[in-house]
């Protein structure tokens, strides 16, 4: 969950960054040439919408993947490897606190069934990962079907009429996205794999050590996006010159 919020956060900021240096940009040809008049043709606005719907569409796809991925990982791993399990509540404990709880009404888990691992009862709730699998191949399916579509509309407008700022700010936009989620998601997934393997079970544990699966996922995917969007971002540089 972290790591959603952190994509859709820098996400955010790219495209706020954006825009503000782009009316910057209009503000100063507009001071230095009186007669420069903004104006946005409609084939303008249709670029602009294609742009965005793309960039949006490649990150909730990427939300998408990773999430299934991460749900796929805990069948073969384990569910521990991909989700964080809680230690379910003992009786005795309970009980040393409140002397009014009975054995018939006492809960050990408010959501999912006791499983013993490395001899401690955890909560584990199977039904979390089937419904990460379902909504994450719902995402990841229909936002590349569109992300698909809306490239190949780009793709049908003749280059003299793409407006070059535009795709350039696209490709430098997923750029500065996917390398900051890269750069976050590479040593986590390392310090938190190293801890999952590392971990020594403990029968006073609260809980299992934090999942990396979902860091791996993010890894896995926005790596190759980062270099992506470099290698596109290096060839408009070389274009320019």
């Amino acid at each position: 969950m972290g790591f959603l919020v952190l994509f859709f956060g820098v996400a955010l900021a790219v495209l706020a960054i954006g825009v503000v240096v782009y009316i910057i940009v209009v503000m100063i040809k507009k001071k230095e040439d009186k007669k420069f008049s903004f104006k946005i043709s409609p084939k303008a606005l249709l670029q602009i919408y294609l742009y965005a719907i793309s960039f949006l569409t490649l990150g909730i796809a990427v939300i998408g993947l990773s999430t299934t991925i991460r749900a796929t990982l805990s069948y073969p791993f384990g569910i521990q490897f991909s989700y964080t399990l809680q230690r379910a509540n003992d009786l005795t404990e309970a009980q040393k606190f409140d002397t009014t709880v009975k054995p018939e009404t006492f809960q050990e888990c408010y959501q999912g069934e006791v499983q013993t691992l490395n001899g401690t009862d955890f909560c584990v709730d199977t039904s979390q990962r089937k419904t990460d699998l379902i909504n994450g191949i719902t995402l990841f399916v229909s936002m590349s079907i569109l992300f698909a579509i809306h490239q190949y509309a780009i793709s049908k407008i003749e280059k003299k009429k793409i407006l070059g700022w535009l795709h350039k700010f696209y490709t430098f936009a997923g750029l500065i996205l996917y390398s900051i989620v890269s750069i976050i998601a590479i040593p986590t997934s390392i310090y938190q794999l190293t801890n999952y393997l590392l971990f020594e079970p403990d029968t006073s544990i609260y809980s299992t050590p934090q999942a990396p699966a979902m860091a791996i996922a993010v890894t896995v995917i926005a790596l190759p996006l980062w270099i992506y969007f470099l290698k596109k971002t290096m060839n408009l540089k070389e274009d320019k010159e």
